[in-house]
């Protein structure tokens, strides 16, 4: 049986959703880095005035049914990026020295603190290891690395689909709830460049519940 298939299934079976209103899909926030102790991450449409071109957040009648969630960074060489650049700037799966110079080395502080998740004031995800999502690709980003011709760059390795993303019991949530997400990193820290702009990048993958509500 086709993985998808059953997963779906499970889903429909678990959570009392009918399995035809179950669509791949998936959600994605971002947070700029400045300098701060928490990074919150916002998932509805209603609680962010201006999404990024590279969010995909619920909308108010969106159900959604996460089964794996990861936490990635991402680097773009501007203080005021534009669409473009943000659209083509890749997510990176742990602190890559050619991304983040200066204060934004500072980004390997993710890695020592937690992430929790809070649906309508219960914990679903109390304190989890932000180390869990870490991957260093077998093949990592660097300016002419094992090449004797100048201006050939290496780049990082992505082994499969799920790469970093780690597995979530399958959790309904939807638009209209209140959802807390975060990374606490327990003390203040500076992430912030003139030059740069790093993001820390939340994303679930799982099953959009099309014709949840009218």
């Amino acid at each position: 049986m086709n993985s998808i298939v059953a997963e779906k299934r499970f889903i429909s079976e678990r959570l009392g959703v009918p399995y035809e209103n179950l669509s791949q899909s998936y959600l994605r926030s971002e947070t700029l880095l400045t300098t701060q102790a928490v990074i919150d991450f916002v998932l509805q449409t209603n609680k962010k005035t201006i999404p990024l071109v590279t969010e995909r957040l619920l909308d108010l009648n969106d159900e959604f049914v996460i089964t794996h969630y990861t936490v990635g960074l991402k680097s773009i060489a501007s203080g005021t990026p534009t669409d473009l650049q943000q659209l083509i700037a890749p997510v990176l799966t742990y602190n890559n020295a050619t991304a983040f110079t200066a204060n934004g080395a500072n980004v390997a502080a993710l890695y020592n603190s937690d992430l929790s998740f809070t649906i309508d004031r219960k914990e679903f995800v109390p304190q989890f290891p932000v180390r869990a999502f870490r991957r260093v690709p077998t093949t990592q980003q660097a300016a002419n690395a094992d090449y004797t011709t100048s201006g050939i760059t290496q780049l990082d390795g992505f082994d499969n689909g799920l790469f970093a993303f780690y597995p979530s019991e399958p959790t309904k949530i939807d638009g209209r709830q209140t959802i807390d997400l975060s990374i606490n990193l327990g003390s203040s820290t500076t992430f912030a460049d003139a030059s740069k702009s790093y993001y820390a990048v939340f994303e679930a993958r799982g099953y959009l519940i099309v014709n949840a509500k009218s």
